[in-house]
């Protein structure tokens, strides 16, 4: 004969009202974005110091950090409130603070790059012609 075992904790609805979960899952919530503003804050340092990052570990980071912020706050959103929105809005508020200053650093880096390419082009173009042939002269109607 089997004994039939009964849960005697009684699950809640999904954790909903379950303070420990709740603060369980803000606390994983802060502290991906606490990550992810690390890398960014990294990334923004290096870029400021002229010092340039491994673009490559930087981006796996973002992209990793990414991942482990959109699984928390699924989790996050089973206990949603008025009072927990609002935090999470403040925490996000200051993570697209550091995303927008990030930007505007990384586009002054790629427009700094982008100009150097120009340099570079401009300086191989003109090693290539030995002045007896030249396209943009040519072109121009001054040759």
């Amino acid at each position: 004969m089997l004994i039939e075992q009964k849960n005697i904790i009684p699950k809640s609805d999904s954790g909903k009202n379950d303070p420990f979960d709740r603060n369980f899952a803000m606390q994983k919530f802060v502290a991906a974005i606490k990550a992810l503003e690390d890398v960014i804050d990294r990334e923004t340092s290096l870029l400021e110091r002229r010092i340039n990052p491994d673009f490559s570990d930087i981006n796996a980071r973002k992209a990793r950090n990414l991942h482990i912020l959109n699984r928390t706050m699924v989790e996050l959103s089973k206990h949603l409130d008025e009072n927990l929105n609002l935090e999470i809005e403040n925490l996000l508020k200051m993570l697209k603070v550091k995303l927008e200053r990030n930007s505007h650093i990384l586009k002054i880096h790629l427009e700094a790059v982008g100009g150097l390419v120009n340099m570079l082009r401009s300086a191989f173009e003109a090693q290539e012609t030995d002045g007896t042939y030249n396209p943009f002269l040519l072109n121009t109607g001054q040759f």
